[in-house]
C-alpha cells in the first residue's frame, strides 16, 4: 500500500504529468491518502469557496463549488483515507515528547503511514527524514 502525502496528491489533482505518470503505475487498490491529507486538501477546497464568496478570488463561485465536489468524489471514489488510529495517536505522542521538529500534520501523516505498514510517496524529504521507522520516497 502507498500513501501519497497532500504536496503528491495536489500535483496528481492539477495534472503534473510526471506525477500523473508516476501514480497511475501504483495499481488502484494500493493507492491511499491519510485523513490528514485529506483535511488539509478539503481546507484548501473550502478556503477557495470562501475566497470565491467574499469577491476575494479568481475563481467564480460555481467553479470553487464545483472544484470542491470533485475533490469529495476523488477522495471517496479513488482512494482509500487512512485513519488516525490510536497507534498513529500513540507514535504522535512519543515523537512530541522527544521534540521532533516537524510540523504536526507531518507528524500525523507519518504515524498514520507507519500505523498502517504503508510507505509514504512525498516530495518532503526534509521534514520526513527526520521520522524514525517511516517507509517512504521522494519524488521531485
Amino acid at each position: 500500500m502507498i500513501a501519497l502525502d497532500t504536496d503528491v496528491y495536489g500535483e496528481f489533482v492539477r495534472g503534473n504529468a510526471a506525477f500523473t505518470a508516476r501514480i497511475l503505475l501504483i495499481p488502484d487498490d494500493e493507492r491511499s491518502i491519510t485523513i490528514v491529507s485529506a483535511e488539509e486538501v478539503l481546507r484548501g477546497r473550502l478556503n477557495s469557496v470562501r475566497q470565491a464568496e467574499a469577491q476575494s478570488s479568481k475563481l467564480t463561485i460555481q467553479r470553487a463549488y464545483a472544484l470542491l465536489a470533485e475533490t469529495i468524489n476523488n477522495l471517496r471514489g479513488k482512494l482509500r483515507i487512512l485513519e488516525y488510529d490510536d497507534r498513529a495517536h500513540d507514535l504522535f505522542s512519543n515523537w512530541k515528547q522527544q521534540k521532533i521538529r516537524v510540523g504536526t500534520h507531518d507528524l500525523r501523516i507519518a504515524a498514520i503511514c507507519i500505523s498502517h505498514s504503508v510507505k509514504l510517496i512525498s516530495r518532503n524529504r526534509r521534514d520526513f527524514e527526520k521520522i524514525p521507522l517511516l517507509d517512504a520516497e521522494f519524488w521531485n
